[in-house]
């Protein structure tokens, strides 16, 4: 159980960074429009 627990929360982190990522680059766009 703590074996699976683990490794859902890496996904859940990979997740998180690629939102960060995204969101990150968005603001980019934005910026460059400007």
């Amino acid at each position: 159980m703590a074996r699976s627990r683990s490794k859902h929360r890496r996904k859940q982190m990979k997740i998180k960074q690629h939102w960060k990522k995204r969101r990150e680059r968005k603001k980019a766009t934005a910026a460059s429009t400007k």
